[in-house]
């Protein structure tokens, strides 16, 4: 029989990490939106390159606690004093290090921002509590939008980011109810050294594969060129929404032996209906919306086809680190890696823009075919 008790509360825990997670990224998505209109395309394309630098130098500092917390909070082991012990002091550090390598405060202090604030979500994942994850990643995007349109107008881009880094700060507080859940314990750490090293291998090389493109694109190619890509990859972070809420309510449970088979399923296919929408009204909406950005809509309409592939890599990773089994996941994006650095040179300097789109599909799609045959090889 089925024990409607379970599916409903499933369905309200499912319902509330996805509402909270949409309204979040609505807003983040909106606003980026927004600047894109306010903006001059190279300043657009300056904004993202500086994200790509600040984001990336804090991957390197939270030392795999994300999905660490997730999965061991969810299996009842008190990790999370000696977690954040060792990711504050690695905050620190890269910021101090940021700061003297750009001589800019304004953007120094993001990566320790960034690392505070998921430390604490994440760890509120791994507890499943659903309701306060959901609050406060509201609350943080909208006190993003505030502090960066503030700053923005008495510092311009480099406002932007101080505006990002004041957003995650606020939730310093938080990390003393992580101390209190336990004590600082270093053999909670070397008793998992395997998974606790790949999944910070992982993390980083995530982030990596998502900015290196930015990174490299900017040098190459300069703002004018980044700006109507960085358009066309927000959108494409835009459509990721659903299946992130998915896969962020599918890991804590697959840690637990939950499978959620079904959800998965759907998730794949909604992913190929909205891939046809956007291939459609990009060209009709961007004319509308962003007249100086007419040049993203072939990098739009190219870009969205790495949506099923990119679905179904985080369904396969959330199975994969739910069973602590991470090597795949890691061969899996260094193969994205390669493919993303060498398609952004040969085919950026042969068909411009859309070989620069068109390298991010073939990346995303390596990527995953090489999970499903690695994973064909695991019995999970």
């Amino acid at each position: 029989m089925i024990d409607f008790r379970k599916f409903f509360q499933k369905s309200k825990n499912l319902t509330f990490l996805g509402s909270s997670y949409i309204i979040s990224n609505a807003i983040s998505a909106i606003f980026w939106l927004f600047l894109a209109s306010i903006l001059d395309v190279d300043q657009y394309g300056e904004l993202g390159y500086l994200l790509a630098i600040v984001g990336t130098v804090g991957a390197f500092g939270l030392i795999g606690s994300n999905n660490t917390l997730t999965v061991y909070v969810a299996k009842g082991i008190k990790i999370q004093a000696t977690v954040f012990f060792i990711t504050l002091i690695a905050g620190v550090g890269l910021s101090i290090g940021l700061l003297v390598f750009t001589q800019n405060i304004l953007i120094s202090f993001y990566p320790l921002a960034l690392i505070i604030f998921s430390t604490v979500i994440f760890d509120l994942l791994g507890r499943k509590a659903f309701a306060n994850y959901g609050k406060y990643l509201v609350i943080q995007r909208i006190l993003m939008v505030i502090f960066a349109l503030v700053f923005l107008e008495i510092w311009g881009v480099n406002g932007i980011i101080f505006g990002y880094t004041l957003s995650f700060t606020v939730f310093s507080f938080l990390i003393y109810k992580a101390f209190q859940e336990g004590k600082i314990d270093f053999k909670l750490l070397k008793d998992r050294k395997n998974f606790i090293l790949n999944s910070y291998g992982t993390h980083v090389l995530e982030v990596i594969s998502i900015n290196i493109d930015k990174l490299i694109i900017f040098p190459m190619f300069g703002a004018l060129i980044l700006g109507p890509y960085q358009l066309g990859f927000q959108i494409f972070v835009v459509i990721m929404i659903l299946p992130h809420i998915v896969t962020q309510y599918t890991l804590p449970h697959d840690a637990t032996g939950i499978r959620n088979k079904s959800l998965k399923k759907y998730t794949l296919i909604i992913s190929g209906i909205i891939t046809g929408l956007a291939v459609i009204l990009s060209p009709l909406l961007i004319p509308i919306f962003f007249p100086k950005y007419i040049e993203a809509v072939d990098v739009i309409q190219i870009m969205v086809f790495a949506l099923v592939p990119s679905t179904l890599t985080l369904i396969l990773t959330s199975e994969l680190l739910g069973k602590e089994k991470t090597k795949s996941i890691i061969l899996s994006v260094i193969v994205a890696i390669i493919a993303l650095i060498v398609g952004i040179v040969i085919l950026g300097e042969y068909m411009g823009l859309l070989g620069l789109a068109l390298s991010l599909v073939i990346a995303r799609s390596l990527q995953c075919v090489t999970l499903l045959i690695l994973k064909n090889r695991i019995k999970i």
